[in-house]
């Protein structure tokens, strides 16, 4: 887009027309310094605190991380592996599940020393030992499902599992977080030496990914360099900065006066942004994620919440098409269970054809609290037992999209006489009130980004180690155990079928992110990618360095 923005411009009068082809003749090097945020094409920003793929608990230091240590297969958005960005070469299963025979591609670390099979056992060893206490446990089946790993050579080796599964699941969900770790380089340190030096940047001399990390000051930036070892393509910048910002507008602030080459396009200054010079938009595919609303089955306080009438009253009473048009511009997707609709390999049937167990319809909401035994208050808000429908609501502060938004459900919700009471705090702060004691908080707007195999082992599963609200279910258990065990996609339409009738989270929606970028800046739609792995190598520059 920025290329063909620059023909037009080039083509207005002859004497322009040669310096342009100049540029574009040019060699595409000389970026310099690359400056985005963290979550550029994902999300509001946030500080990048963790660089140990061990232990990344969020997406942007799960962005930081994969940028030093890729993962052994990269899943793009198509659900489809692609060979040419993954560490193996080549997975297969020749008993149809139990069994996986995995080829590395040969590849370095950045000290010259092979990445080997050694180096993915050596990781699987580090995620058991942290057992529980691992960000990743139970995505997959991980770290329990594989009863062993057996080093053939350095580059192959053979997993084992403990009993037969969908092999597409396993090979996406849980061979993916085998991400190899240099083995020589670390095995001298213990499970808590690797966690106190998670955000050190001197620790991550030895990487194999594409760029090494040289600063990462919380609250300032992250600032990275090509890895001249890399085994991959060959980078066109000097520095990739991650500026850490705090606000909406401040990223665009920085974008106008050549500070940052890409922002995020905030929807709350959609129309600051139609007409700023040197700067052109990319709208980028939705997102393999879904907002919603996260709510705690163990706080008696709103022990409400365990009844599914009063899940699905929220749901219907949520009108995502407004949402979509009067906050995101209509950019926002409906998303109504556990599968996003774009693109839609996972979706299935019965959503494919729209019919959904919940969607926007007010009188139904009200009906379905009246079943559970509400009835309205003298303020129009539901009560039972004497106690009213109504419960804190945690969003993250700074995101001006999210505080729309919530203003928008506050009056959908008081409409069919629910009741949310807003508390804004920082983005950790949330994780962390969420992650700790059950009285500690009772509902969250947040939003989550889904792993490359959409099924519900990490989200929905008792005791998930992303289900958060400790939301338990036996058939949901069940659903989900034949999703991940049988082979083909019945089990995973069942699990999202019963999802969306049980509305384990209230589903809110998804959104397609338009992000801003200098016209100096070419190959942004590439090096983003809506399942969050960055291509660094596609980005590269026309005109002077900066």
């Amino acid at each position: 887009m920025g290329l063909r923005r620059r023909l037009i411009v080039c083509g207005l009068v002859l004497a322009a027309l040669l310096p342009c082809l100049r540029a574009h003749a040019a060699d595409p090097v000389g970026c310099g310094a690359i400056v985005v945020p963290p979550g550029i094409g994902i999300g509001p920003s946030e500080d990048i605190t963790s660089l140990n793929p061990l232990f990344v608990d969020s997406i942007y230091n799960e962005q930081a991380a994969w940028l030093l240590y890729p993962e052994l297969v990269w899943v793009n958005r198509f659900h489809r592996i692609d060979w040419s960005r993954s560490l193996a070469s080549a997975i297969t299963s020749p008993d149809g599940g139990r069994t996986y025979q995995v080829t590395l591609r040969p590849w370095h670390w950045s000290d010259g020393v092979r990445l080997g099979s050694g180096d993915v056992a050596y990781a699987l060893g580090l995620i058991r030992q942290l057992g529980e206490t691992w960000p990743g446990f139970g995505g997959g089946g991980m770290p329990g499902i594989i009863q062993s790993l057996k080093v053939t050579d350095a580059t192959h080796f053979t997993v084992v599992l403990t009993h037969r599964a969908n092999a597409e699941w396993f090979i996406y969900n849980g061979l993916s977080q085998l991400t190899p770790l240099p083995r020589h380089a670390w095995a001298k340190y213990s499970i808590d030496a690797l966690e106190q030096r998670q955000s050190s940047p001197a620790f991550f001399d030895i990487v194999d990914g594409p760029v090494k990390i040289v600063k990462l000051v919380v609250g300032q930036d992250a600032v990275f360099v090509p890895n001249p070892a890399y085994n991959g393509p060959k980078m066109h910048f000097r520095r990739l900065v991650f500026r850490f910002l705090e606000g909406d507008g401040v990223g665009l602030q920085l974008l106008e006066s050549g500070d940052l080459d890409m922002a995020n396009l905030p929807f709350s200054l959609w129309g600051a942004a139609a007409h700023l010079p040197g700067i052109y938009k990319v709208v980028m595919a939705p997102q393999e994620n879904w907002y919603f609303i996260s709510i705690n089955f163990r706080n008696p306080a709103a022990a409400f919440f365990r009844d599914v009438r009063v899940r699905q009253a929220m749901a219907d009473a949520i009108n995502q098409l407004q949402l979509s048009a009067l906050v995101y511009h209509g950019q926002g997707i409906e998303v109504y269970g556990p599968v996003p609709p774009e693109p839609p390999d996972f979706l299935s049937p019965s959503m494919k054809a729209g019919h959904y167990p919940v969607g926007y319809d007010v009188a139904k909401a009200r009906a379905l609290l009246a079943s559970a035994g509400f009835a309205p208050g003298p303020d129009g808000i539901m009560v039972k037992d004497g106690k009213k429908l109504s419960f804190e609501f945690l969003i993250q502060s700074g995101d001006t999209a999210s505080e729309l938004a919530t203003n928008l459900l506050d009056a959908q919700l008081r409409a069919a006489g629910i009741e949310i009471k807003v508390r804004e705090m920082e983005f950790n702060q949330l994780i962390a009130r969420i992650d700790g004691p059950p009285e500690g908080w009772e509902s969250a707007y947040i939003y989550m980004n889904l792993s490359p195999y959409p099924s519900g082992e990490g989200l929905f599963r008792t005791g998930a180690f992303q289900n958060n609200g400790s939301y338990s279910d036996k058939k949901m258990d069940s659903l989900i155990d034949a999703s991940v065990n049988t082979p083909g996609l019945d089990g995973l339409y069942a699990y999202e079928d019963y999802t969306s009738a049980q509305q384990p989270v209230v589903f809110v929606g998804g959104q397609k992110i338009t992000v801003l970028a200098s016209d100096r800046l070419h190959g942004v739609k590439a090096f983003l990618d809506p399942v969050g792995q960055y291509a660094p190598e596609q980005l590269y520059c026309t005109g002077v360095e900066r």
